[in-house]
């Protein structure tokens, strides 16, 4: 009986070690795969069922000893004390480099320290450790919207460079983000790389094809690369997805000027003043679209109304100076186009109007009107009308038929 005791104790004994021995192998694996927590709880396992292996306490205390500095990083991060957490995190690193948690950390550190994006590569190699590890997935984004807001206030300021550099960045991080690319193309466009403008404005509405504002933009960009076509097209899908932007309305009438489709220019322009009572750009195409159908009254009436909202716009002025002649109102005339010379001294066609209102089909001042030419001709623009014009107050007798 007291032999089969010590058989039984000597097992037991041997058992104890064999499963101490395995603990110990399955806390080697959890820190491979860069569980501190799990490591340290198999070891502690393993002690208890070894109690006199010095080996186990020696990695006991290793294991604590990095958890404690892992600790310690994080509240430095929580303190803003980036450099000191990342030499902790760091520490961890070299013994744990799969630590999820420790990756993670030097992310925030540089994320901290505005170094966004190798807060990103740590965060992204956590993920490589844990692909669902969901507070380095939302600091990604975070860190896309912190570079994307810093790429906007940039760009307000005039550092076109530097927002460039971090759109670009934004979109290294996350190339779905339609808006970033939206911008590149607008500052594209800014510094007249048409093509390359068109090209980022097609690349968000591949990602968000619902985007008015990408729609408008891409169509003033075609229309200023002369493809009238692709613009008419852009203003008309912009229209449609928001019936109340009347900015596109307008440019959409403006092109149906260019193909001489006046009736629907009118249309176009109606329908923005009907979102924008107030918006004198289109009360300003109305008016040159009437004249352009020779209806003078209703020209007249157009640009009244954008000079009463826009005063300061001297080209509204001219046009409507120039209706007031065709309808022989020359006093009108004359009012409209001394407040275009005003406005502008050196534009060629404010003096103009001003000579036929002053000349007055022949009743009016013929002196004070080819002074007012003279003015006019200065414009290259405007000097052969003006000259022209110049001959017959002059010479009238060569023009009567």
């Amino acid at each position: 009986m007291k032999n089969f005791i010590i058989v039984l104790l000597t097992c037991s004994a041997l058992y104890a070690q064999t499963s101490a021995v395995a603990l110990y192998e399955e806390s080697q694996k959890a820190l491979s795969a860069g569980n501190i927590e799990l490591a340290g709880e198999k070891i502690r396992a393993a002690i208890d069922a070894d109690k006199s292996n010095e080996k186990f306490r020696s990695e006991f205390d290793r294991l604590n000893n990095l958890r404690n500095k892992r600790n310690n990083a994080n509240r430095a991060v929580q303190d803003g004390r980036f450099d000191d957490a990342i030499e902790g995190f760091g520490d961890v690193l070299k013994s744990v480099p799969n630590s999820t948690e420790s990756l993670y950390g030097t992310g925030k550190a540089y994320e901290g320290k505005k170094e966004f994006m190798t807060a990103v590569d740590f965060y992204k190699k956590s993920l490589q450790v844990d692909s669902g590890y969901d507070k380095s997935k939302k600091s990604i984004s975070n860190v896309a919207k912190k570079l994307y807001n810093s790429a906007n206030q940039d760009y307000k300021n005039g550092n076109l460079e530097s927002a460039m550099t971090k759109y670009n960045q934004v979109l290294s991080i996350n190339s779905r983000i339609y808006q970033a690319h939206f911008q590149i193309g607008v500052l594209q466009r800014k510094m007249g790389n048409l093509s390359m403008a068109i090209e980022n404005y097609l690349k968000a509405l591949d990602i968000k094809k619902t985007y008015d504002k990408g729609w408008y933009s891409l169509g003033l960009a075609y229309k200023e690369n002369g493809d009238i076509e692709n613009a008419m097209n852009s203003f008309k899908e912009t229209v449609r997805l928001n019936s109340k932007y009347y900015k596109a309305h307008k440019s959409l009438g403006d092109i149906y000027i260019d193909t001489e489709e006046f009736d629907k220019a009118i249309s176009s322009f109606q329908k923005a003043i009907d979102v924008k009572p107030n918006y004198s750009f289109a009360y300003h195409s109305l008016g040159i679209t009437y004249a352009k159908i020779e209806n003078y009254e209703k020209s007249a009436e157009a640009l009244s109304k954008a000079v009463e909202i826009a005063p300061k716009e001297y080209l509204s002025w001219f046009h409507l100076a120039e209706a007031y002649n065709k309808l022989g109102d020359c006093e009108s005339a004359k009012e409209a186009a001394l407040e275009s010379t005003d406005l502008k001294k050196n534009f060629g066609g404010g003096w103009f109007e001003l000579g036929i209102a002053e000349y007055c089909s022949g009743s009016g001042n013929k002196n004070a009107s080819i002074n007012h030419f003279e003015r006019a001709r200065n414009d290259r623009d405007w000097r052969k009308m003006a000259e022209y014009e110049i001959d017959r107050v002059r010479n009238p007798e060569k023009y009567e038929q």
